[in-house]
């Protein structure tokens, strides 16, 4: 929460847990029953287009700059 907080989140969306209500300030806590749909969709896309991040994947990338180099042209191209 501390990360969130220092680089200024203006929102954070969660489920109905309970227990989020304790760890994150009103001011930027948002929950909505289907916002976090959208996220884990695109974490899916990206597990299932990347296979860089799957660990036992022969594509698996130590060096973090092919890592990062990777992820820009995925993303920005």
């Amino acid at each position: 929460m501390r990360t969130l907080i220092n680089i200024k989140a203006t929102k954070i969306y969660t489920d109905k847990l309970i227990n989020y209500k304790y760890l994150i300030p009103k001011e930027i806590h948002v929950t909505k029953k289907y916002a976090t749909n959208g996220i884990e969709r695109k974490n899916l896309s990206i597990r299932t287009n990347l296979k860089r991040f799957g660990r036992r994947t022969i594509c698996f990338s130590k060096n973090m700059v092919i890592l990062i180099s990777i992820l820009k042209i995925y993303f920005w191209t």
